[in-house]
């Protein structure tokens, strides 16, 4: 209403919010729309097929309350993970549930910005901004032209209401940061990116289902037909390796589920093998409307051309995890430019990371990256690319290997890529950690290295990793590993490093009690090495031998090969293999009751064995040594060289030969303090155990002899 007072004119306006031109006169009556109010109903429906999430469904809630869980802090969630993950459907399932609940009267808006729609464009925030007011009733002749007009239009339309918010598929925070309602109201946002500049939104980043709930939601999904119990558990053993082959990814689940649909236990089992099949998992999670690949694909295609090579070089690495150095490697790049690379992966949610300097694709990620590695890159590309990535495992593994295990003998090789850096390997405990660390990666580029044009690598690194091995005892990778490695060098009619692989097989089998298979490959050692006039060689093969005799009980024969050998490193200057020869035939001499004989060899190899500083080697012999004197019935320098043995143990981390010890030490105080020797018993079982050694059925035995058969109800401290 406009009233005329004296020369002034005053003009007035009520009853809504006009957006357009103003009319001033003297006298003027206008009729305005009511205040825009956003529209109720129009969220999707949520699917009924909704499994796993519990937690973050109650975090989400949480934040949406009236009094935003944490008071005056916004009502902004943000949910975060890689395509495929499940972050729309969660945001639904949240949304439902907090208007069922009545805290949003104002309403609901929603929209997808297409953050990383196929063939479409991500909205700008203008144009999302334009969408949203028309969605609140506003024409479009009504909407103003520029992005920070239409923002402050949408605010004032949502100052004083309650409003949800859903912004779906965002792109980045620029795209959504004028989109965020006043407060008062509430937003949940997804996005494949971590958006680290949404500093008021609190986070919740989606990662894989468990297996459990994995398998749960495709038969949820799938509902397969089952009739007969044998067929309900072919069914869901079935369906446990389609949803393992899914790696907890929904969207594969559901594609999954959508190709078998109420279909029986041999379609499922189809499904299932051809999932086996890495080369054709991506091809069949296709249900003819959605596609797993599609939905990597349009977040492959927002990186810049530098990210997506690092993402597929990525694929090319065959083990479960990356190193950064690895990463250095495969791209060829410092570490400081594939740390900034690898965080833009990491923010669009194509690699995780641990922590401590790993990275880590989604299986099917992984698939994915891989295949764009062969299609994207030249092939001379992916070949250099794996050369770089063995070399740096090689280059690493060797010199950790010379730090667990200093002047032992390794085979001859040259490394044509070195790295541009690698982790500190440098100290024994690094070194141990280091290959534990990567363990399974380096099986895996064993396995790869092993059908390159340079297949030497291959048993090469097999070799650089038998330190690592006989300190830590882990018998069944390293015959594993072996077995590739002497496959591939017999094909390539090697017979030299032949030999050496048989004579590493040996020692492995040999401490697992297969002292007849150890025999087998000792004596093709042996011949192998004979053939080629390797005196050093042919000795390594006799003095492994001596230790069939040994296990056999045949000491004097053992002694007799011990000799052999020992006369043969004497000629050649071999230090080390001489005080190891004198270590095994001391522990000869100790069965045969030389026991003079035996201390004085082993006296002599401690004293190599300490200046060279071998610190196992030091607590084999010092346990050879309480052996000795523990025979002998010297009880006080038994227990002496076996303390001694514990502290060299556990200061270079031998569990095993810490077992060794404390059984001495147990024998010893078995008659007059049972209860310290049932402690040394308990632990000695427990790291025997814990090596899957065959000597632990022998102390469980001395166990049950004092009357505690069950150490583990009882277990004693250190």
């Amino acid at each position: 209403m406009t009233e005329r007072r004296a020369s002034r004119t005053d003009n007035s306006i009520s009853g809504g919010t006009y957006y357009g031109p103003v009319v001033q006169a003297g006298s003027v009556t206008m009729n305005l729309p009511p205040t825009p109010a956003p529209p109720l109903g129009i969220l999707p429906v949520p699917s009924s097929v909704f499994v796993g999430r519990d937690h973050q469904v109650r975090a989400l809630l949480e934040v949406l309350t009236p009094d935003g869980g944490n008071g005056p802090r916004p009502r902004v969630a943000l949910v975060t993970g890689p395509a495929g993950i499940g972050k729309s459907e969660l945001l639904l399932q949240v949304a439902h549930g907090a208007v069922g609940r009545g805290w949003f009267p104002g309403g609901v808006l929603s929209i997808d910005l297409q953050g990383y729609a196929s063939g479409l464009a991500p909205l700008t925030p203008a144009a999302a901004l334009g969408r949203l007011l028309h969605r609140l009733g506003l024409p479009l002749d009504a909407i103003p032209e520029h992005a920070e007009d239409r923002a402050a239009v949408y605010r004032e339309c949502l100052r004083d209401r309650s409003v949800l918010v859903l912004l779906d598929n965002t792109r980045d925070s620029a795209q959504v940061h004028p989109l965020l309602p006043p407060h008062g109201c509430a937003a949940l946002i997804s996005s494949r990116n971590r958006l680290p500049a949404l500093d008021d939104a609190r986070r919740f980043p989606l990662s894989a289902l468990s297996p459990d709930e994995s398998c749960e939601l495709f038969l949820v999904a799938a509902e397969p037909h089952t009739g007969t119990d044998a067929e309900g558990a072919a069914t869901r053993a079935h369906s446990r390796r389609i949803a393992t082959n899914c790696g907890g990814l929904p969207l594969a689940l559901r594609v999954a589920a959508a190709r078998v649909r109420g279909e029986t236990a041999d379609h499922l089992a189809e499904l299932a093998t051809w999932l086996d099949d890495e080369r054709k998992r991506l091809v069949e999670l296709d249900d003819g409307e959605r596609t797993v690949t599609a939905s990597f694909r349009a977040s492959y295609d927002s990186l810049d051309d530098g990210e997506r090579l690092l993402f597929a070089l990525c694929g090319l690495h065959p083990g479960p995890r990356v190193g950064v150095h690895a990463v250095a490697a495969l791209a060829d790049l410092p570490l400081r430019d594939v740390r900034r690379r690898m965080q833009t992966l990491r923010n669009a949610h194509l690699v995780e990371t641990d922590g401590a300097g790993h990275y880590k694709l989604h299986d099917l990620l992984h698939v994915y990256a891989r295949e764009r590695a062969h299609e994207d890159v030249p092939e001379a590309g992916t070949r250099a690319a794996m050369d770089r990535l063995i070399d740096c495992y090689l280059y690493t593994a060797d010199r950790a290997d010379s730090a667990v295990a200093p002047g032992r003998y390794r085979l001859p090789h040259t490394v044509d890529h070195p790295p541009h850096s690698i982790p500190d390997v440098d100290e024994r405990d690094a070194a141990l950690a280091w290959f534990a660390e990567e363990m399974p990666q380096l099986a895996a580029l064993l396995r790869a290295a092993a059908t390159t044009s340079d297949p030497s690598r291959c048993w090469i690194l097999a070799d650089a990793m038998r330190g690592f091995f006989f300190h830590t005892k882990a018998w069944d990778t390293w015959l594993e590993t072996l077995q590739v490695a002497l496959d591939a060098a017999t094909d390539a009619g090697e017979v030299r490093v032949q030999s050496v692989l048989h004579n590493s097989m040996g020692v492995a089998l040999i401490e697992q009690d297969r002292s007849q298979d150890a025999a087998r490959h000792y004596e093709e050692a042996r011949s192998g090495f004979e053939s080629v006039g390797d005196a050093h060689g042919v000795a390594t093969a006799v003095e492994n031998r001596a230790w069939v005799h040994q296990y056999a009980g045949d000491h004097l024969a053992a002694l007799a090969d011990h000799q052999q050998a020992l006369d043969v490193y004497r000629g050649l200057g071999a230090r080390r293999n001489t005080a190891i020869v004198q270590r095994g035939m001391a522990l000869a001499e100790t069965e045969l009751g030389r026991y003079e004989d035996a201390t004085a060899h082993l006296t002599q190899a401690l004293e190599v064995f300490l200046e060279l500083g071998l610190d196992l080697d030091s607590a084999m012999a010092l346990n050879g040594l309480g052996e000795a004197h523990a025979r002998a019935g010297q009880a006080e320098p038994a227990r002496r060289h076996f303390l001694r043995a514990l502290r060299r143990s556990r200061a270079c981390g031998s569990l095993f030969e810490e077992a060794r010890a404390r059984e001495g030490l147990a024998a010893l105080l078995e008659a007059t303090d049972p209860r310290r020797a049932a402690h040394h018993w308990k632990r000695a079982l427990s790291q025997y155990q814990t090596l899957r050694s065959p000597k632990a059925e022998q102390v469980r035995s001395r166990l049950a002899a004092l009357g505690l058969s069950s150490p583990e109800a009882n277990s004693a401290r250190n």
